[in-house]
This record gives C-alpha cells, sequence and structure tokens, in this order.
C-alpha cells in the first residue's frame, strides 16, 4: 500500500534529525574559507583557471550536481544560461544560443563529449550523471580545440580520475512523484576507488540503476506504468603511471534503459485527457543500450606534451510509439537507429605555463557505421550509412607585456558519408553522398585590465555537419543536406572582486546562420525534405554571479537573454509558398535563468534552495505553437557526517504545471508535460 506523500515526508524528516550531534563532516566537503574557490578547467584542452578562460562558460562541479539532486544532464541544463534540451520522439537535443536543428537530425550542434567519448548523436544526449567530477559548459565554436560538430558549444562531462585514495561511497534515493496516487522512484549505487600499486595502478568502479513506474497512466488499458523508468549504467577506469612521464587511462564505460515514452497526451479534441493521463491503444517501449571505451595516453616532456585518445562507442535505439498518440487504431510508429563509432586523437601541445607563447596542434580522424529504420502510417524506410572524416586543428596563443592576449586557430574539416535508402514507397532503393571540406577559423583578444578584470573579444566559425533525412525521403534528391555554418562574434567580461569572495562574469553574442538547415513539406503523407535554404541570426547576452558573503554561505545566479529570428526563408509546402522572415527560431526561449543560495554549516548541517525558469518559446518555425514562461523551485535539506550523509529534497515543490513540447498533430495539439513535484531522501554512506 503506497503511504500518502505527506505522511512519508513527516517520516523523512524524523529520520533526518537522527544523528545531528555527530561530528562534522570531512574537511573537503565544508567551505572553510570566506573566498570562493579557484576552479581548474581543460576548456582550452590545457589545465587553467576559469576566470583566465576568454570563453562563456559554466563549470558545475561534482559536489554541487549532488546536492542540487542532478542526476541526468536534461535536468543539468537549467542550471546554465541559454541552455536548454529538447526531447522530440527519442530525441535529447542540447540547444545553446538558441541554435536548434529540425526534428529528423542525427547530428547536434552541440558537442557532447563524457571522458572524450564523443555522443554526437541527438539520440544519445541526456546520459545519467555518475562519479562526475565536473561539468563543463561552453558556448560558441569550439572547432579549434573539439571533435565533431560543436557549432554553438560544447557540454564537457569530466568523471573522476583514480588515485592512491582508498574511497567508497553507497548512495540510494528513495522518493515520490506526486501524481497518480505517488508513484515511488527508486536510485540505487555505489562507487569504489582504491590503488592495486602504490603510485603507480589505480582503479575505479562504479554503477547505478533507477527504477520507477512513473507518473503517468494510459486510461486506455489503466496501465500506470506508461512513462516508467528503468536505467542501468556502470564504468570502470584503469590509471597506470608506469613512469614519471607517461600517464595510461583506459575507460570502459555501459548504460541500459527500458522506459516507457507514455507522456504524450492531446489537450483539446475528441482524444483529449487530463494532466499525466494519456489515452494510447498501441506501442509505448522506448530501449537503448550503449557502451563506450576510450584509451588515453599521455607523455609529457621537458617542453610539451603528447597526447593519444582511441575510442570507441557503440549505440543502439529502439522505439515503438502509438501511431497518432490516441485511441485510434492507426498503427504504430517504430524508430530503430544504431551507430558504432571509433575515433583517433593525437594532440601536441606546449607545458610551459609560465612561457608567453602556448600552442596546440591535433589531428583528428573518425569512421561510424549507422542504421536506421523510420516506420509509420504504413511507410518503412530503412537507411545506413558509413562516414569517415578528419580534421587538422591548432591554436596559439602569445602573451604580450603580461596582460595581452592574443588567440589564432584554425580547423580544417573534412567529411565524407555514403549511404542508401529502401523505402517501400519507391520502386527501387536510392542513394546519396555528403562531403565537404571546410577551413574553420578562430580569433581572440583578452585583455587583463586589472590582476582580477579581464575582457575579451572573439569571433569564430562554426559547422553543422550534413546529413541523411532518414525518416521523410522520397527518393535521391530528398534524401541528403548540407552543412550549416555560421559566424560568431562574443566579447566578454570575467571579474573577481572583494578579496575574491565575488565573481561576476557576462557576454555579448551574436550569431550570423548561412545554410541553416529546415524541413519543408512536399505532397503525400510523410514526405518532407530538408534543405539548407534559410538564414537566421542568434543575438543576446549571459550574466552569471558567485558571492560568498561569509563562511558556508554561497548566493549564485545567471541570466540568459536570446532574440533567434529567422531573415530570410521561404518555405514550399503542399499548400504553396510560406514566407518565414522574421519568425522567431523554434525552441530559443527570450530568457533563461537560474538563482540560488546554499549554505554549509561546520556541524555537517546544510541546506540548498534554487529557483530555475525560463521564458516563452515557440515550438515551431511558423510560431503558431507556443508555452508561457515558467519557474520552479527546488529545495534541500541535509547533514554531511564523516561516514554518512541524509538529505530530504522536494523538487518542483510548487507543482508548476507546463509543458515542455506542444505542436498539432492529428484533430488536436499534443502537448509532453514536465515532470509534477517529486518528494524524498538520499542516504548515503562513505567509506
Amino acid at each position: 500500500m503506497k503511504l500518502p506523500i505527506r505522511i512519508t515526508l513527516i517520516l523523512m524528516s524524523v529520520l533526518m534529525c537522527v544523528g545531528l550531534d555527530v561530528q562534522a563532516g570531512p574537511a573537503e566537503q565544508m567551505p572553510s574559507s570566506t573566498s570562493l574557490d579557484t576552479i581548474t578547467v581543460t576548456a582550452q584542452k590545457r589545465e587553467e583557471d576559469v576566470q583566465d578562460v576568454p570563453v562563456s562558460m559554466d563549470v558545475i562541479k561534482g559536489m554541487d550536481i549532488e546536492d542540487a539532486g542532478i542526476q541526468d544532464l536534461k535536468t543539468l541544463t537549467a542550471f546554465s544560461p541559454n541552455l536548454i534540451s529538447k526531447q522530440n520522439i527519442n530525441q535529447n537535443m542540447l540547444i545553446i544560443r538558441g541554435i536548434s536543428s529540425h526534428n529528423v537530425v542525427l547530428n547536434t550542434p552541440v558537442g557532447l563529449f563524457v571522458d572524450d567519448i564523443n555522443y554526437p548523436m541527438t539520440f544519445m544526449q541526456n546520459p545519467d550523471l555518475m562519479d562526475v567530477e565536473r561539468v563543463e559548459i561552453l558556448r560558441g565554436p569550439q572547432g579549434t580545440l573539439y571533435g565533431r560538430n560543436t557549432e554553438s558549444g560544447v557540454v564537457k562531462i569530466v568523471t573522476r580520475k583514480p588515485d592512491n585514495e582508498f574511497r567508497g561511497k553507497v548512495f540510494t534515493d528513495l522518493g515520490m512523484y506526486d501524481a497518480n496516487d505517488d508513484a515511488p522512484v527508486y536510485r540505487l549505487g555505489a562507487g569504489i576507488n582504491t590503488p592495486l600499486i602504490y603510485d603507480t595502478l589505480f582503479l575505479s568502479l562504479s554503477g547505478q540503476t533507477k527504477q520507477s513506474d512513473g507518473y503517468t497512466v494510459n486510461i486506455y488499458n489503466n496501465n500506470d506504468e506508461a512513462g516508467k523508468i528503468d536505467h542501468k549504467n556502470g564504468q570502470a577506469i584503469l590509471r597506470w603511471l608506469p613512469t614519471e612521464k607517461l600517464d595510461i587511462t583506459f575507460l570502459a564505460n555501459a548504460f541500459e534503459t527500458d522506459d516507457g515514452y507514455g507522456h504524450v497526451r492531446y489537450i483539446d479534441g475528441p482524444s483529449a485527457t487530463d494532466r499525466y493521463h494519456i489515452n494510447w491503444d498501441g506501442a509505448n517501449t522506448w530501449q537503448d543500450q550503449n557502451n563506450g571505451q576510450a584509451l588515453k595516453v599521455k607523455y609529457t616532456a621537458s617542453a610539451f606534451d603528447l597526447l593519444s585518445i582511441t575510442t570507441r562507442n557503440d549505440f543502439e535505439t529502439d522505439f515503438k510509439n502509438d501511431g497518432e498518440f490516441g485511441p485510434l487504431p492507426m498503427g504504430d510508429q517504430v524508430f530503430y537507429f544504431d551507430n558504432n563509432t571509433w575515433s583517433q586523437e593525437l594532440r601536441l601541445m606546449s607545458n610551459n605555463d609560465s612561457d608567453p607563447w602556448q600552442w596546440l596542434a591535433g589531428l583528428y580522424y573518425f569512421e561510424d557505421e549507422n542504421n536506421a529504420l523510420a516506420e509509420f502510417f504504413g511507410q518503412s524506410r530503412k537507411t545506413r550509412f558509413d562516414s569517415r572524416g578528419y580534421a587538422l586543428f591548432g591554436q596559439t596563443t602569445y602573451t604580450f607585456f603580461d596582460r595581452l592576449h592574443l588567440t589564432a586557430g584554425l580547423r580544417f574539416d573534412y567529411l565524407d558519408v555514403d549511404g542508401s535508402q529502401e523505402n517501400n514507397m519507391a520502386a527501387a532503393p536510392y542513394g546519396a553522398t555528403v562531403d565537404h571540406e571546410e577551413f574553420l577559423p578562430k580569433a581572440s583578444a583578452a585583455y587583463d585590465i586589472t590582476e582580477e578584470i579581464m575582457g575579451y573579444v572573439t569571433v569564430a566559425r562554426g559547422l553543422l555537419a550534413g546529413g541523411y533525412n532518414y525518416a521523410f525521403a522520397s527518393d535521391a534528391s530528398t534524401l541528403t543536406f548540407d552543412p550549416e555554418m555560421t559566424w560568431n562574434y562574443e566579447m566578454g567580461l570575467k571579474t573577481r572582486f572583494w578579496k575574491n569572495k565575488v565573481t561576476l562574469n557576462a557576454a555579448l553574442f551574436y550569431i550570423d546562420i548561412e545554410d541553416k538547415q529546415v524541413e519543408e513539406f512536399l505532397a503525400g503523407p510523410g514526405v518532407r525534405s530538408v534543405t539548407n535554404a534559410a538564414k537566421a541570426h542568434s543575438q543576446g547576452a549571459e550574466v552569471e554571479l558567485v558571492f560568498r558573503p561569509f563562511q558556508g554561505m554561497r548566493i549564485f545566479g545567471g541570466l540568459g537573454y536570446t532574440e533567434a529570428k529567422f531573415d530570410d526563408w521561404t518555405g514550399h509546402e503542399m499548400s504553396g509558398e510560406y514566407d518565414y522572415d522574421g519568425k522567431y527560431l523554434p525552441l530559443a526561449p527570450e530568457f533563461t535563468y537560474n538563482l540560488g543560495f546554499s549554505y554549509h554549516h561546520l556541524s555537517g548541517i546544510w541546506f540548498r534552495a534554487d529557483m530555475l525558469g525560463m521564458g516563452t518559446y515557440y515550438f515551431d518555425p511558423k510560431n503558431e505553437s507556443k508555452t508561457s514562461g515558467h519557474e520552479t523551485v527546488n529545495l534541500t535539506l541535509g547533514y554531511r557526517g564523516e561516514t554518512f550523509a541524509i538529505s530530504l529534497w522536494g523538487k518542483n515543490i510548487f507543482d508548476e504545471q507546463y509543458v515542455n513540447s506542444k505542436n498539432y498533430y492529428i484533430g488536436g495539439h499534443i502537448v509532453q508535460d514536465a515532470p509534477p513535484r517529486s518528494l524524498g531522501t538520499t542516504i548515503t554512506y562513505y567509506f
């Protein structure tokens, strides 16, 4: 029998009171200074203070991820201005500064890297977070330093490296969604780090699972698992230091999900249902499998570092849903995709931080094999394509007068893709190729106005690779589309003041988008082309503040503003031409913002509050479907001791009602409801 959520919260509160007189937690977990910590990042492929990097960026540390209850990348995006995550069918597309793409895109504008393993496809871009040291979010193109598809930015997840310290933890979440009779949710995980040979060989292991029936009920068959959650993932890292100059790390990770996607419902028309209720007569499965490996070998010489990174990643998704998201017998939609990629990167870089000249040069190569299946409304398309690409890249910075830092970078990017499609609506299979050769320059100037204030300007070229219209093509001419290009202009200010109690960073940007990839609806059901028909722009700003007024207290917040519009696009549709000029780009909120504070007392008691918000934005290029602005509040009260920690948390505590998507479909508007209020407790044992 399920306990009412209020009674559950009272019981957890009593549990929370146990042991509050225990000795305070470890020193590394307690803020012992009144000044802000220096945050070291590797955004530019070398260790440096985040305040010295001439890029608009966020760094979210592992302890903050745990304290805020962030469990996946989609949740984390709300804590960074001008960054959102879009979910369409089983896609998860990261969007920075309003630069999104169309519904059948495979490559995404944002590059996602987990310990140097690239996750380039939209299906891959919402991994569960586990044993994370930090997440770095870089806005703007990073092609002179990173691999594929960094048109609008990079999200870089860095997990903890194994070392000489023996440590471990076991943790569990016990919570409930405040919907449909309080649906429970559970998470269980563990991790361990141990030296195998002191100073030479180290091993870390981690794993977790998350289970829930979900908060959605299918009234067609009274199924309360319509939006179920079933996640399992694990990781192993082996690190070997055979000499003082050689560092060899092998990483292997894997995850498996078996979820339901029963979140899409009608809000009007004959199939309309209430919040968190659907009326599906068809399929509802969403299964993902992924395993990746990375071998990193770093050699440190007297004047340079040489790094080799070899990766392999295998991903498979199998997705089936009701064809019209309602009770009509119209068949199911089926999407299947698998991708196997391996890559090799060689990087040579200077390693004398006191030298005024810093440089980096590299070579990147990849190959992948892809299979895609799309079936709906009696149509079936099977697509196979293989890619190979390489890039030569380099970046150099020279410092004049110990204050002026001039940076120049260049990337040569080559891509060749060959593929074909079997379409049951066509008489014979057809094929097409995608290839390009592009130069992507970057130039930046940064000036240290004082020791605590740095200003910078940057100009960079961005690229989103071309691809395959795997779901809606009708012949060879509609099977492929070409790259999308951008010019990005940014100026910013990074400051720290009041004896390093405050950091205040701000940036302005303008992005000119050329050959934008857009969908156009052709004659016939389910037939669309993807063309490079549009010009657009995005402009705006980010402002971020961190303030530590006294020991233990931290106040933080960020505000992003974006205006993203089409400048030139006349679309060709079944009903004729349509002029999109002046329309807002889809999925580009005018405002994104977060505000929070945390307090850690030396006794071990801590508290955190977050307000996360987003302004109005449109879901379609015609600007016919939109969502109003919304904001949610999360609260956490916890205690952290020497060997255990416990916290009570509430997410969306005021049960803000809003939708993550809205579109007109068959006979009405369909939406995807955002999660309801949830309450729970997290218990962790350290050893």
